[in-house]
């Protein structure tokens, strides 16, 4: 049995077994020519104060492209609460982490005002230039500025750069979130079997790859030994990291990989979902709209014999069309693509802004979007034993970048659009199935509307073993035409 599951099953060992019940002896009966008065104290040994049960922290942390998010768990009440970073706290919405950081004078650090995406000297969107190393497509847009900051050195140190980018963001944080654990838990250490774990999302479409699965759970490996050191960000030369790197590496053990997970993040996405009692197994095609990529899936889910969640996807996409290509595709139609234009056109995108070159930029996203839409239902019927069964999907839309026009009404379009034709044979009207709100998480009435932006955390704030199990596209095989029709066969 490995360290991880050997603790989980002792902790539980120790909730669940059966206390002997404490006794007090009683005292002999005096005799009448006892010389020992009768009105004498009796003394009694006090009862030793019983130990607390060991902590058992979970972190769930979903890494964005241009927010990272955080919830954490006391697994033994099974209480949630949020991280709001020090930072951030007098914030509109406090939780958020900006995935972004510095590289001034060779020295790292993480960006101080959350309000600016594009700062100077920046480097953003660390997710997916991490997902772009992993599977080596060098030539896409978002590694541009990392190829500029190593290219004069060598350009073969790009994949090490953004690594300890990476690295050096998410410790930082995890630092910090570590040393919030702390404070809410003074007494967190003082017995060795207190325990934090933290799960990481990544796409259903990446996750699968094994490079990328590989990749990600390394720099989170690595990110977690280093956290202690890099907690809050304290400035630090590329340099000084790539050595501190090196020394933390030969320490990194099997405990350490075990506290550290990653897991398909639509699966993360729908945790609170598929536990909650207004949820009913069927097919659903998932939208998640982040800043860099939405990412669809369309999954069966299903409640096993056991009572288990378990999610079947039959097709995966990560399509960069996130709501940051808006602003991209604005700048672009403005003739300037510079920092400052990014800047000035996000904030225009997010106070609704009319101008033309924001009309066309949503044009050009929802008409892409609803092609890639297409081919997601048309892939995914393809698994299907009864092609017609696509007719009783129903949708659920996430993320923070998700809004109405264009995320809404592209991702709907293929429903009722004449060239989806082949795949439904009549308008089909899915139902648009909304996230629950859990109760089991600290927050108030007038926090609610944070949720939208907090599912993934949420459903990652759960010990590996309660959450849904999944298979992957890969694992799902096309079913054969013989194995089709001899069933439609008998149905007829």
């Amino acid at each position: 049995m490995s360290t991880f599951k050997a603790f989980v099953h002792n902790l539980i060992g120790k909730l669940f077994e059966r206390k002997p019940q404490e006794t007090v002896e009683e005292p002999e009966a005096q005799s009448e020519d006892n010389d020992v008065s009768s009105s004498e104290p009796i003394a009694y040994t006090p009862l030793s104060q019983p130990r607390r049960d060991p902590y058992f922290i979970q972190i769930g942390y979903d890494f964005g492209t241009s927010f990272s998010k955080c919830v954490c768990r006391d697994l033994i009440v099974n209480k949630a609460w949020v991280h709001i970073p020090s930072a951030s706290e007098n914030q509109e919405l406090p939780f958020l982490i900006p995935s972004v950081i510095i590289l001034k004078d060779g020295r790292l650090s993480h960006v101080e005002h959350v309000g600016i995406h594009y700062p100077e000297n920046g480097f953003f969107h660390l997710k997916t230039a991490l997902a772009a190393v992993a599977l080596e497509r060098w030539n896409i847009p978002v590694l541009e500025s990392y190829l500029r900051a190593v290219w004069h050195a060598n350009p073969n140190q790009l994949p090490g750069f953004v690594e300890s980018c990476a690295i050096y963001f998410l410790a930082g944080v995890f630092g910090e979130i570590r040393q919030a654990i702390r404070r809410k838990f003074t007494d967190f250490g003082t017995m060795p079997e207190d325990y934090m774990a933290i799960n990481l999302a990544v796409p259903v479409a990446e996750a699968e790859l094994p490079q990328v699965n590989a990749l990600f759970h390394r720099v989170l490996c690595e990110a977690w030994g280093l956290a202690d050191q890099l907690a809050m960000h304290p400035p630090i030369h590329i340099e000084e990291l790539q050595l501190l790197r090196a020394a933390t590496h030969s320490h990194l053990n099997k405990s350490i990989s075990e506290a550290c997970f990653v897991y398909p993040e639509v699966s993360a996405n729908v945790q609170g979902f598929v536990r909650s009692r207004v949820s009913s197994p069927g097919l659903y095609l998932f939208s998640d709209t982040g800043a860099g990529t939405v990412d669809q899936s369309v999954f069966i889910f299903q409640r096993m014999d056991d009572q288990s969640e378990y999610l079947a996807y039959l097709h995966a996409a990560v399509l960069p069309l996130g709501s940051s290509h808006i602003e991209h595709r604005a700048a672009e139609k403005a003739g300037d693509t510079g920092r400052t234009s990014l800047e000035m056109w996000r904030k225009r995108k997010e106070d609704g802004g009319t101008e033309v070159e924001l009309f066309k930029a949503r044009e050009w996203v929802a008409d892409h979007l609803g092609k890639e839409t297409t081919k997601t239902l048309a892939c995914a019927q393809q698994k299907l034993y009864y092609k017609d069964d696509i007719n009783e999907i129903r949708v659920i839309f996430g993320g923070g970048g998700h809004c109405k026009d264009p995320y809404k009404m592209a991702v709907m379009h293929p429903f009722s659009d004449s060239l989806s034709a082949s795949i439904f044979r009549q308008t089909a009207k899915p139902d648009i199935v909304g996230l629950p709100l859990p109760r089991d998480i600290e927050i108030n009435g007038s926090e609610t509307r944070w949720m939208r932006r907090l599912s993934v955390a949420y459903g990652l704030s759960f010990e590996r073993s309660e959450l849904a199990g999944f298979k992957y596209p890969s694992d799902v095989s096309t079913p054969e035409p013989q194995q089709i029709w001899p069933r439609r066969k008998q149905d007829i």
